[in-house]
């Protein structure tokens, strides 16, 4: 396509010889005697160059010159001045009316076409950038309306639950809307809390991918009453199926049971998670025993979790490697020891939390250069309330009878936790999921007793103290993981009843069992008063009978519409 280009000047004879010029620089031309004329012809196309007169009737060059350059928008029109004039202010005012270079006349005919060409370049240059910065804007706008897709989808699905749950503090300063950094926590059905604390490698938006799969993870899980050792197995599998290799996912898993005052902890990768008495003190620290998560085969996957007694008043508080490393304002980083500092009785157990923040924030200057996370977890009353175990029960699908047995043998109880399996089967053959609770809490009470006290035959008396109590549990995973012989068998029989049912839930294991006709209500080493206790359970069910040898207890539970 032709470049087309405006002369103007009032000269026939110029004129002409302009256009001869132009033409066999294969140029179209187009003619103007003046500058109103210019302006008429600039209004209806646009000009790759134009040569401007100075002195000319009507309208003048830089008269017309500026109305051209204003009306010009973001496009790019060059004007040479063609002009008689020597006078120094008089060539000055040419580039002043937005004139982009001049030519005295005479003209010597190769400069002119040498300044053409120029202006043609410049002009071909503009016009590339120009449409370079379209096709940016409308690429930045697409990108930008994305993003804000995006942010929804991952402020619902992460944010999904637990951010309202009393006694947890959290900061979370990221560096950007979409962060690596990870904060979750819900509710066990048996009333548990289970948060998770973790950190993908890198920043923005290739570090919150992996955080919505992972929160599904987590709730799902949480809710069907899988432990944080399954929850973060499950969280390293799928990490392992859908990130690049370069992805992993340091994570701290905590679960914080107040009513039996225990705290259970997985850290892959993470700094030490810190349990602080009631004056502030750092009484233990659970360093990582774990890689992080998406690093390991799930073959070679490592469950093991840190057990420990806690008391009301204490504090858990768990933190990002961004905290331990934040920038100071006046040079130097906030290190692991700095952070260890903060905790003493130089300011009250109320306080702590905000003391810590208010600290960080007077060290960053400007603001984080890394995502900063600090998680206060309150172990108290709140935590351990019962009505965080019953939910109220409300209307069920008609009662029908059924009948299920269950028997699993030493390598499934090493492999599997059967009471969320067995809520989904609860919930999928009677619709009981308005019960769950409830439900969770007695079998857990149950199996767990006949597990622990039946096939690994532990003493409750061991967790007596806190030293004890984390011995228990230690000593649990290994009796587990070598566990060769044994067996747990499962009865559920259902009845109909006119406005709900009757729930019979027998539990047998093979231990030798103990005598539970002499034995005091609520004690003995078979008996379900570890945990949760006799108490609860009996508040919950009908009935609970022992038989046999003491290793098969039966619990009635009713429910009403």
């Amino acid at each position: 396509m032709l470049k087309n280009v405006l002369v103007v000047d009032d000269d026939q004879t110029n004129r002409l010889i302009l256009r001869n010029l132009l033409e066999r620089e294969g140029l179209a031309v187009t003619m103007a005697e003046n500058g109103a004329q210019a302006l008429e012809a600039c209004a209806c196309q646009r000009f790759a160059l134009i040569l401007m007169d100075v002195m000319m009737p009507v309208m003048d060059g830089y008269e017309a010159t500026r109305r051209i350059k204003h009306s010009a928008s973001v496009h790019f029109t060059p004007v040479i001045f063609l002009t008689a004039m020597q006078d120094d202010e008089q060539l000055a005012r040419c580039v002043d009316a937005g004139g982009d270079d001049f030519l005295t006349k005479p003209y010597n005919h190769v400069i002119l076409k040498s300044k053409i060409r120029a202006m043609l370049r410049i002009s071909d240059l503009h016009d590339t950038v120009l449409h370079q910065n379209q096709q940016l804007n409308q690429h930045q706008q697409l990108l930008i309306e994305e993003q804000q897709i995006a942010e929804r989808i991952f402020k619902n699905v992460v944010n999904a639950g637990g951010t309202d749950i009393p006694g947890i503090r959290v900061l979370l300063s990221p560096t950007s809307v979409f962060n690596g950094d990870l904060v979750l926590s819900a509710r066990r059905s048996t009333g548990e809390l289970h948060v998770l604390v973790g950190d993908f490698t890198g920043h923005g938006l290739s570090a919150a991918v992996g955080t919505v799969p992972v929160s599904d993870i987590f709730y799902a899980m949480t809710s069907e009453g899988f432990s944080i050792g399954d929850i973060a197995a499950a969280i390293n599998r799928k990490i392992k199926q859908i990130m690049p290799a370069n992805i992993f996912f340091a994570a701290t898993l905590l679960s914080v049971d107040a009513l039996e005052k225990k705290f259970v902890a997985w850290n892959g990768g993470m700094p030490e998670v810190l349990i602080i008495d009631v004056n502030n003190r750092i009484r233990q620290r659970v360093r990582s025993q774990h890689l992080p998560l998406g690093v390991m085969e799930e073959a070679m996957f490592d469950r093991a979790v840190d057990v420990f007694a806690v008391e009301y008043g204490e504090r858990i508080y768990a933190c990002s490697d961004g905290l331990i490393d934040a920038p100071i304002a006046t040079g130097g980083r906030f290190t692991k020891e700095g952070y260890l500092e903060c905790f003493g009785p130089h300011v009250g157990a109320d306080q702590l939390f905000d003391w810590i923040v208010g600290s960080l924030h007077e060290i960053h200057g400007d603001g984080p250069q890394d995502d900063l996370t600090l998680v206060e977890i309150v172990v108290n009353e709140a935590l351990a309330s019962i009505d965080n175990v019953i939910a109220p029960v409300q209307h069920q699908r008609n009662s029908t009878a059924w009948q299920v047995n269950f028997e699993l043998s030493a390598h499934t109880l090493r492999q599997v936790d059967p009471v969320p399996l067995l809520m989904r089967v609860l919930s999928e053959i009677q619709g009981l999921e308005r019960h769950k609770e409830i439900l969770y809490t007695i079998l857990a009470e149950l199996i767990t007793n006949a597990v622990d006290h039946g096939i690994l035959r532990l003493d409750s008396a061991l967790k007596s103290t806190p030293a004890g109590f984390a011995n228990y549990y230690t000593e649990r995973s290994t009796r587990l993981a070598q566990l060769d012989g044994g067996s747990l068998r499962i009865e559920l029989l259902h009845a109909p009843q006119p406005r709900g049912g009757r729930l019979t839930l027998r539990i047998s294991d093979s231990g030798p069992g103990f005598d539970y006709k002499t034995a005091p209500r609520g004690s003995g080493a078979n008996a379900v008063t570890s945990g949760r206790g006799m108490h609860l359970l009996r508040t919950l069910c009908e009935s609970i009978e022992y038989s046999g040898n003491g290793n098969c207890v039966e619990a009635v539970f009713v429910w009403n519409v």
